[in-house]
């Protein structure tokens, strides 16, 4: 009786009944896909957690699985973070046994995921971030367990950055509302970006003039902010904390520890840079394109300025890793030089 009753809560949350009776056989499975998904994810969830907290994830589930007439109106934002959702949890599915516990002042849960390299849950008042559980990345190809690099810092450093950036520059960002361990595990929480859009969901017939408008004020207003902010070796705002890389160095580390590099008597300071400034972490106005936030600022920090690469003008994968490429020849021939000093 108890699974009926889940079932048919799930049901009534949704379009299924919706379905017409001569339903096309892709309809069909994907029908079929979203069933076993939610039984799987109930499964995952209810072992570990509070019968509270289980209560909670079944609530959060059937606003996101259905067209709920008591569900929150979504943003043009969240309805693309819900197709995220919905993709990742179709085709890499990860369970999520160690979901934050939420406050009556976060609001309800809206989208949330999980990733190996992090996970990701939006209310409609904030962002949480936390690392995942190396119980939740399983095993690779080789049936070795995954390593995600520095995962248990980069949490940290983003909340470090956050605050650093929000205090010393003008420059628009995410607020910080929290950092704690749960489960054994960093979460972060910050308020959500509202009336805004990821630079790469612009409509596409408007994206070259998006594209004009961001590079003006980057140029003329955000770079030139970052760049006065200086310092005589590499690492995030915090010196406490670890240094972590630009992404494009993960996989061309073997050790994966970095010395904090202090620079030559001859050589300019480092400069504090997003290293990681792409189309999808900057959040623009829809209709005039001005920033309202940057966001992703876990491998920020003080690098060479070169570091900063103009990430914003790509519009394709292709594109990213051909300028990646480009200049990551120069670039490591500095690490190698560097750490041979060290």
């Amino acid at each position: 009786m108890f699974w009926h009753g889940i079932w048919r809560m799930h049901v009534n949350s949704s379009n299924i009944a919706s379905i017409p009776p001569q339903t096309p056989v892709g309809d069909m499975a994907l029908l079929f896909r979203r069933l076993f998904r939610f039984i799987g994810d109930w499964l995952s969830f209810c072992r570990p957690n509070s019968f509270r907290n289980t209560l909670a994830w079944l609530h959060s589930y059937l606003i996101n699985s259905g067209d709920s007439a008591a569900a929150p109106k979504l943003s043009r934002h969240m309805q693309y973070l819900q197709e995220i959702d919905q993709d990742l949890k179709e085709r890499h599915y990860m369970p999520d046994n160690f979901p934050p516990t939420l406050t009556s002042e976060d609001g309800p849960l809206l989208v949330s995921w999980t990733t190996k390299g992090v996970s990701h849950y939006f209310t409609t008042k904030t962002k949480i971030k936390r690392e995942p559980h190396k119980d939740e990345m399983g095993l690779d190809v080789y049936g070795v367990p995954v390593v995600i690099p520095y995962i248990t810092d980069r949490i940290q450093i983003e909340a470090a950055n956050l605050e650093f950036i929000a205090a010393d520059t003008a420059i628009p960002v995410p607020k910080v509302l929290g950092l704690w361990q749960e489960h054994g595990l960093w979460y972060v929480k910050t308020a959500l970006v509202e009336g805004a859009v990821e630079l790469k969901c612009v409509d596409k017939d408007k994206m070259p003039a998006a594209v004009a408008a961001v590079e003006d004020q980057l140029q003329n207003d955000i770079l030139p902010q970052l760049r006065r902010l200086r310092r005589s070796f590499m690492g995030c705002a915090d010196p406490n904390l670890p240094v972590v890389p630009p992404h494009r160095f993960w996989e061309s580390k073997d050790k994966r520890i970095w010395s904090s590099m202090p620079k030559g008597d001859d050589e300019e300071p480092y400069t504090f840079c997003h290293t990681d400034l792409g189309p999808q972490n900057i959040m623009v106005d829809p209709d005039t394109f001005r920033i309202i936030s940057i966001i992703d600022w876990e491998t920020s920090g003080f690098f060479p300025s070169g570091w900063e690469l103009p990430y914003w003008r790509t519009g394709t994968h292709q594109e990213r890793y051909q300028m990646t490429i480009a200049a990551m020849t120069a670039e490591c021939g500095m690490i190698e030089a560097k750490e041979a000093e060290v």
